[in-house]
């Protein structure tokens, strides 16, 4: 019976994921709108890379904190309202952002919302899980979190057609599923148990001592210098032709993609082992973006998107199921804190990168770069698995 999930621990992993769907419905009709909104207030291809870069890098650096003072407090309900409660306020002020400096600072408050609520709730996601389940519980919260991002375009490009385009009135409609998901979260559980996992858990003070831990925070950082913001996915799309109008639809496969193969293959890892699965993902990235780099055609863009949500499903619940096999229950808001700075840390460096190889070199020699460093992470990853 170990391997059960108690029934309140089990509720926990549905309520985030409703609370996840409804804030993704809400980011997402706004998300795939944004590259040609701020082309329209002026900004270029490189400053898209920096508010990009800027806006993730700013979240990175509160997540360590965020996450260990999850740990040390054990409130993790405090810092998921507060997190998801920031991103609440931001939606309004796009409305009337109208220069690219506002949506900087909108991007900036939205992500510290993330930054404040994910490692808490990656946290919570891990204690809730069986213990020989957590890749199908992931896999379960960030299937529940893409379709979010699926209904969000499809939502957008819906309220497009109603008001003849105004991009505005998205951004306006888009608080309305952030304030939704904020009535789930008073029904969450806070788990004290610290003995989840069955393993000799250390203090939250300690340093995590598990070297594996560190080198795939390593490995994943080498990957994230190539995995510059999506945005200029959709900018390649446009750049084949693809009209702006569209961009949410497009947008919509890629997140339905996301959201089929999520459970799928978080469940695949929980069955042949998390490392196998994630060092397929690290390759599966380096294919589909040297398909960006030299595919140009419309057709091929619309099955690239497709294609490339098969890489969300794994990598993003295994490898946080990865860190609740390495890391114990005491330490995961850190563990997961330290994951997302890192990343977060290196997207700026990475969107910075890659605009300005775009604006210099054009679309190809960019996706070719980034495709490079997320094989530089799988030979970093593949190096420990014998030590």
């Amino acid at each position: 019976m170990k391997n059960q999930t108690p029934a309140p621990q089990r509720k926990n992993i549905w309520l985030l994921g409703w609370i996840s769907l409804f804030t993704d419905i809400s980011s997402q009709m706004i998300y795939p709108l944004l590259p040609n909104f701020l082309l329209d207030l002026g900004a270029n291809k490189k400053t898209i890379g920096l508010i990009e870069g800027l806006a993730e890098a700013g979240g990175a650096i509160f997540k360590v904190f965020s996450g260990a003072w999850s740990d040390k407090w054990r409130k993790r309900k405090l810092f998921i309202f507060l997190g998801y409660g920031l991103s609440t306020i931001s939606r309004p002020i796009l409305y009337v952002a109208t220069t690219w400096g506002s949506v900087l600072g909108v991007k900036l408050l939205d992500r510290l919302g993330k930054a404040t609520r994910t490692p808490a709730r990656d946290a919570l996601i891990a204690d809730s899980a069986a213990q020989n389940k957590k890749g199908r519980d992931f896999g379960i919260h960030r299937a529940m979190d893409r379709l979010g991002s699926l209904l969000g375009p499809l939502l957008a490009l819906w309220i497009l057609s109603a008001t003849m385009g105004q991009v505005r009135q998205v951004f306006l409609y888009a608080l309305i599923p952030a304030i939704l998901a904020l009535f789930f979260i008073p029904f969450l559980q806070e788990n004290n148990s610290q003995s989840i996992d069955n393993q000799a858990i250390s203090s939250h003070t300690e340093k995590i001592k598990n070297p594996a831990f560190w080198w795939f925070i390593g490995a994943f950082t080498l990957f994230t210098l190539g995995n510059s913001s999506n945005a200029f996915l959709l900018l390649k799309a446009q750049e084949v032709g693809i009209e702006w109008f569209m961009m949410p639809l497009l947008w919509a496969i890629y997140n339905l993609v996301c959201a089929i193969s999520s459970p799928i293959l978080g469940r695949l890892s929980d069955y042949v082992g998390r490392k196998s699965v994630l060092a397929v993902s690290f390759l599966y990235y380096a294919l589909i973006y040297l398909g960006f780099a030299y595919f140009d055609s419309i057709e091929a863009i619309w099955i690239l998107f497709g294609l490339f949500g098969v890489h969300y499903g794994l990598s993003e619940g295994v490898s946080k199921a990865y860190i609740a096999d390495l890391v114990g229950s005491s330490q995961r808001g850190r563990a997961y804190g330290i994951l997302d700075s890192a990343s977060g840390l290196a997207l700026l460096p990475a969107s910075l990168l890659m605009g300005a190889i775009w604006d210099a070199w054009g679309s190809q020699w960019a996706f070719l770069v980034s495709a490079g460093f997320s094989l530089l992470g799988l030979v970093v990853f593949v190096a420990n698995w014998r030590k």
